[in-house]
């Protein structure tokens, strides 16, 4: 009777080029991309570039970052991976300008279908869009959309699209404020964390 939940001997959907690539990407990535040092973001850039990511100027990914395919990875100017951040692209990861995702980050495009026998990977895009900012150690789910301007407070479970401005914190996160400007000048008068 228990056996029924238990799926059939999982196997990779994803085409053998893709494994392929990932291979060459994971080897190349160990030595060029992992090993570089922290002030190199021109050069991994480059080899993000070089994979198929789709990089604009200015934008800053860090040595210690993972990035599972850079072929699926968008990320506008300014926009930041932070340390330690990952960047599981299954499906492809969106970032705005000026975008960020902060330190222990986890970007999750995909899952598996838990209630077919065979287990099957589902793939769905997730968007940060401009000026969005991902505080340290959250998870964003598949088909996560984050609007512009909203914070997802650190440690959130973001299985949910956020709206523009809205302040999300907590698991699962949900809806904890909205974000608002002080006036120039006022900013300097505030610690910043």
């Amino acid at each position: 009777m228990i056996s029924r939940f238990y799926p059939k001997a999982y196997r990779n959907s994803l085409a053998i080029q893709n494994q392929l690539a990932r291979f060459v990407w994971l080897a190349v990535s160990s030595v060029f991309f992992d090993l570089s040092p922290t002030p190199c973001f021109g050069w991994r850039r480059l080899l993000l570039r070089l994979f198929g990511a789709t990089m604009a100027a200015g934008t800053k990914v860090y040595p210690s970052t993972r990035v599972w395919a850079p072929w699926n990875l968008v990320m506008d100017e300014g926009a930041c991976l932070g340390r330690k951040v990952n960047c599981y692209n299954v499906a492809k990861v969106e970032l705005g300008i000026d975008a960020t995702a902060s330190e222990g980050t986890f970007l999750c495009t995909a899952s598996h279908d838990i209630h077919g026998p065979d287990f099957r990977l589902t793939t769905s895009p997730i968007r940060i869009a401009r000026g969005a900012v991902i505080f340290a150690e959250a998870f964003l789910g598949p088909g996560v959309t984050v609007a512009e301007g909203a914070v997802v407070g650190a440690r959130s479970v973001v299985v949910r699209n956020v709206g523009p401005y809205e302040v999300v914190a907590g698991n699962p996160s949900r809806v904890i404020g909205e974000r608002r400007f002080r006036p120039d000048g006022e900013n300097e008068k505030h610690v910043h964390t």
